[in-house]
């Protein structure tokens, strides 16, 4: 039987009445809806949800108090692949993970970066942060932390942030590092960080020709290393315990340029030297013709003012305009006859009459392992002015070049289009020292094409020595 218009009616007045009897929403005491969930953002939202604890549903044990710290493991997994596959993958892991390694504060401030891509880092906790970030595969995180240590490099912290970039292996960090600290040598060595780096960091500090420094700061920083070294072995502080502990390290104090009065006072009380040692750097002070090996007497290059050679191996072509794509590498492979130090190389500058942006990066390999020489890399951009032939660019310190070892520098330049330069000659002479030019190699290091590599032609005119 079909319904009737009274039948219609009928149910549409149950469905009203149920309607304005179902049960309401809570209201607040302004008459809207209760929810903290209104008007907030979503990274509100989120940071709200963590520092409340809304439907967490996982818990960390950090820190070596273990202090618990509840989280959403949906939102982490989103932003790293660890914790995804901690608790999405074929061995998830329980309701509770144990993290000793990072403390409480740490671990919470990477957390809400996490959930808000907020983060306030400091001295204090950047280097907290940069493990974390690294642990479980942050990079943005990551970068932020290596671009705080970067731009806030002083010389009480530098020896620090050189020993966590060797630790992490961030190669670009390490050598901005070690070249602050070379060129402010005894403020560098004068930090408390001093004492905390590895043996060979340490070493590489000490032994640099380019290290800015009075000798006197370097044998203090030696005494201070070996004591901290001695404690962090569990050996005593005796003289035979710290000589061991420094090994190869103790050579590399030159000795024979300290004040003779300063080296009676204060280095042979320390017996840190065999007295044929003493005998030996005393008799080289009054005969400066004996030898003093294994010990250095020259002054280091930072102090003697080296002559600085460049050598132009093309002439400028105004034919021509080389591309300054970053689809294409340029190059050359070179040798030099005498041992020497590479300040950095020359490139041409822009064709048109406008100032001129590049961005360059750079880098010099062994042609027989094709392995980077360290120290060798250079990122940067630069503003050409116009008119401009020939720019510098320099690498962070003087590479040290062998005699007769050839080297293969590749450079990438994004730009504008530039001078271009040819040459009929394979080798150029200023006064006795010969350099020799050859055809670049290519580099695994590199997935571009060498698309300027010849002897002859390209757009880096010449090389910065100092000899």
């Amino acid at each position: 039987m079909e319904p009737g218009p009274c039948d219609s009616i009928k149910l549409n007045c149950i469905f009203s009445y149920k309607m304005t009897t179902r049960k309401r929403p809570r209201l607040s005491q302004w008459g809207s809806v209760n929810s903290w969930q209104r008007e907030k953002s979503i990274s509100q939202c989120l940071r709200y949800s963590l520092q409340k604890k809304v439907l967490t549903d996982v818990t960390f044990k950090v820190g070596r108090e273990q202090k618990s710290v509840q989280a959403h493991r949906l939102i982490i997994s989103i932003r790293s692949s660890v914790f995804e596959a901690m608790f999405y993958g074929p061995l998830a892991e329980q309701d509770e993970i144990v993290i000793p390694e990072v403390e409480h504060d740490i671990f919470q401030q990477f957390l809400r970066y996490l959930y808000t891509d907020d983060v306030t880092m400091d001295g204090a906790s950047v280097m907290g942060l940069l493990y974390v970030s690294k642990k479980y595969d942050v990079k943005t995180l990551e970068q932020k932390c290596l671009t705080y240590l970067s731009s806030s490099m002083t010389s009480d912290n530098a020896c620090v942030i050189l020993e966590q970039a060797h630790v992490f292996d961030e190669q670009e960090l390490k050598e901005k590092a070690l070249t602050f600290i070379l060129k402010n040598g005894d403020a560098a060595l004068k930090s408390s960080g001093v004492i905390d780096l590895c043996h060979g960091c340490f070493v590489k500090i000490i032994q640099a020709e380019e290290l800015d420094v009075n000798e006197q700061s370097v044998f203090e920083a030696v005494v201070a290393w070996s004591e901290s070294a001695c404690r962090k072995q569990n050996k005593d502080v005796t003289h035979e315990n710290r000589r061991q502990v420094l090994g190869e390290a103790l050579k590399h104090v030159r000795f024979p340029l300290l004040d003779q009065k300063y080296f009676a006072k204060n280095v042979v009380p320390t017996n840190l030297l065999t007295d044929t040692e003493k005998v030996k750097i005393f008799t080289h002070c009054i005969c400066p013709d004996e030898n003093v090996y294994p010990f250095n007497a020259n002054k280091r290059m930072s102090v003697v003012r080296r002559n600085k050679i460049i050598i132009q191996r093309l002439t400028i072509d105004n034919k021509i305009t080389c591309s300054c794509s970053t689809v294409i590498d340029h190059g050359i492979m070179f040798s030099v006859n005498q041992d020497s130090s590479l300040l950095g190389f020359q490139l041409y500058g822009p064709k048109r009459r406008t100032t001129a942006n590049y961005d360059i990066r750079a880098f010099i390999t062994d042609p027989t392992t094709d392995d980077v020489i360290e120290g060798s890399s250079v990122t940067k951009s630069v503003s050409v002015a116009a008119g401009t032939i020939t720019y510098d660019v320099e690498f962070p310190r003087p590479l040290k070049l062998s005699k007769d070892k050839k080297y293969n520098l590749i450079v990438n330049i994004g730009g504008p289009g530039s001078h271009c330069g040819e040459s009929e000659r394979s080798t150029v002479q200023n006064g006795s020292f010969v350099c020799s030019f050859f055809n670049c190699q290519k580099s695994k290091h590199s997935n571009k094409p060498v698309g300027y590599s010849d002897v002859s032609y390209g757009q880096i005119p010449g090389l910065m020595f100092l000899v």
